[in-house]
């Protein structure tokens, strides 16, 4: 088999629409290739069209050079590049075996073609440590799915950095800017949806076990989506300021398409004589509460409020009319306990965001979204008129943040949280698995890439006017709910009992790095640094990293890993500064070591803690939960 059917046939696997569009290149068109008989790697591709070549002098010479320009970038394991050149360059870049992955940006598909020819890529290709990308088909959402195919990328995201390969990619600036803008967008996203708060996850887990009986005593997720399957139109309904204005033409639609309806909207909807049929909310804290605790009661019944085992007992008990579904957030701690039929939805952050999941996974044929605005109303209003919290809960910073309007044609002021619960929506919609219409008729706000934009009169238009059947849901037998129960206590246990050992071995190499720096500080103290026992830090260094090598293994990373992500990620981003240092001689490198091991001291206390927190919290939540003892 030649190399380029190699080659192709490995992107048929990893990229379908790059594969077809390499398939129907007409070559020779725009670039020639000029080959040096006595040796195949040193060839020159030419463009025709203003006759500048991709190497000024000899190819072969100038990759070699750019290999040493490269040296300093030796502990580097992610790269990123604008320009493929002639692939020579990669290929020998490739025998750093420190290198995960190398993504690499084209905007000529012909050079693509050309390379693919010449040079041989596919185990590269296949195990996804090559990446090539063609610039009509990169977008952002192309990029963020990188980072999210590959988690460990993101820790590197303080030293990324996009090389252009040569001057001859250098008259394709605006597009090098607009990709740049795309991979800095993608690296904020992935960092911030890690969090910074880990009490955020401590009150996710607690709450989590803690409603875990009721959980189990509710009717599964796949129940819920069974039911809703087989249905025409979903409408999705937020909270946004442009709601009140589609209110009346949303009480005409709501006997044929099937509402789902965020908390902050119940009682909006409610006010204005509008039963939906699932209401969701997926949010830890208490103040959620009020949207049900403000609504009387009448307004809950023959609704399904979908809602995740994270949310506040407060929330779970003031519903009490209806069918409470609780599902689970995807995180470590809820896949963990292994009852698969209640999950998972709520990958986004927020209520719409875990709306649009379901509304995918019952595969309706079309989705309509109102009060999405996700930004401020011309106004300065954050939300609709009668929402619970009032219509300017959410005050304007004073260090303005802009987004693409609804419609084009200028920006609006939107938030951070916003900003990110709109990215969520534009990956969703691009990576929803089937075609389906998704429409935008908010009418105001922020654009949503990906939905077409139309106004909710036309929109509903389009709804099949036939009358929507009732949900109706089953509930475990008893039989059921009392096993499952008691899977979830023992699941409990083994977290205290695991965790309490893993907890002892990070405490003990703690106290190793401890001794290890007191000493290299008394050393210091003394001028005597040439006396620092090299050996005892190299032996102590591996024992670290076995520790690190603990983030590999599934049991360990979904018991804790969500509980301890934001302060260990955040702390792993400046180790990775030092990681990829390049040292140039035993001096350098020593120094290296040393660095290293200071940051592992605070590292290795931090994990120590968040284990011993989750134990904690593990165990009072156990202790609180009276139907873990009732199913003893």
């Amino acid at each position: 088999m030649d190399i380029y059917t190699k080659n192709l046939n490995a992107l048929k696997q990893k990229d379908p629409l790059l594969a077809l569009s390499l398939a129907q290149v007409e070559p020779n068109k725009n670039f020639e290739v000029f080959m040096d008989v006595n040796d195949p790697a040193n060839f020159n591709i030419i463009s025709k069209k203003d006759l500048k070549p991709i190497f000024t002098h000899k190819p072969l010479e100038e990759t070699l050079q750019k290999i040493t320009d490269f040296i300093p970038y030796s502990y580097y394991p992610y790269f990123y590049f604008y320009g493929l050149g002639n692939g020579i360059f990669y290929k020998m870049l490739l025998g750093n075996e420190t290198i995960k992955r190398i993504v690499i940006i084209e905007p000529e598909i012909e050079i693509l073609f050309i390379v693919l020819n010449l040079v041989d890529f596919e185990q590269e290709i296949l195990s996804d440590k090559v990446i090539l990308l063609y610039t009509p088909y990169c977008n952002d959402v192309m990029v963020n799915s990188l980072f999210m195919m590959d988690k460990k990328s993101r820790l590197y995201a303080k030293v990324y950095d996009l090389h252009v390969f040569n001057f001859f990619y250098e008259k394709y600036q605006e597009d090098i800017i607009k990709i740049n803008q795309y991979f800095i967008k993608a690296i904020e996203h992935n960092v911030i949806s890690v969090g910074n708060d880990a009490n955020d996850a401590i009150v996710g887990l607690k709450q989590h076990i803690f409603n875990l009986p009721d959980m189990l005593s509710s009717p599964t997720l796949t129940n819920l989506i069974d039911e809703l399957r087989e249905r025409d139109t979903a409408i999705i309904v937020s909270t946004g300021p442009s709601l009140s204005k589609q209110l009346s033409l949303l009480k005409q639609i709501a006997p044929y398409a099937t509402l789902f309806c965020i908390d902050a909207s119940f009682p909006i909807l409610y006010k204005n004589e509008i039963k939906p049929d699932v209401v969701l909310s997926l949010e830890r804290v208490e103040a959620t509460a009020k949207f049900y605790t403000d609504t009387p009661k009448e307004a809950q019944k023959d609704v399904v409020f979908a809602i995740t085992s994270i949310v506040h007992p407060k929330l779970k008990d003031a519903i009490t009319e209806g069918v409470k579904q609780i599902s689970m957030r995807p995180f470590g701690y809820t896949n963990m306990f292994g009852f698969h039929k209640y999950g998972y939805v709520g990958i986004g952050m927020s209520a719409a965001n875990m709306a649009y999941e379901m509304v995918v996974h019952s595969r309706f044929k079309r989705c309509i979204l109102i009060g999405q605005d996700l930004a401020f109303g011309a106004d300065g209003s954050s939300h609709a008129k009668d929402a619970v919290y009032g219509s300017d809960e959410i005050k304007p910073k004073e260090q303005k943040l802009f987004v693409e309007k609804y419609g084009g044609g200028g920006e609006v002021e939107t938030t951070l949280v916003w900003k990110l619960f709109l990215q969520f929506f534009e990956t969703d919609i691009a990576h929803t698995p089937y075609k389906i219409e998704v429409i935008n008729a908010t009418e105001g706000g922020a654009r949503i890439h990906g939905a077409k934009e139309m106004s909710f009169k036309d929109a509903i238009a389009l709804v099949e006017k036939k009358h929507k059947i009732p949900l109706k849901l089953k509930y475990p037998d008893k039989k059921t709910i009392s096993k499952n129960i008691t899977l979830a206590r023992k699941k409990c246990e083994d977290i205290i009992t695991y965790g309490s050992k893993k907890k002892a071995q990070v405490e003990k190499i703690f106290l190793k790095v401890a001794k290890i720096t007191e000493d290299l500080e008394a050393l210091n103290e003394k001028n005597q640094l040439d006396k620092i026992n090299f050996k005892k830090i190299e032996k102590i260094t591996t024992e670290v990293d076995k520790i690190k090598d603990w983030f590999d293994d599934v049991k360990f990373t979904d018991y804790f890993s969500d509980a301890i992500q934001s302060y260990i990620f955040h702390q792993e981003l400046d180790i990775a500064r030092i990681l990829v240092r390049y040292t140039q001689d035993d001096m350098q490198k020593k120094a290296k070591q040393i660095e290293w091991l200071y940051a592992h001291k605070y590292w290795l206390f931090s994990l120590a803690g968040g284990i011993d927190c989750v134990i904690s919290i593990v165990k009072d939540t156990l202790e609180m939960q009276k139907q873990f003892t009732h199913f003893k």
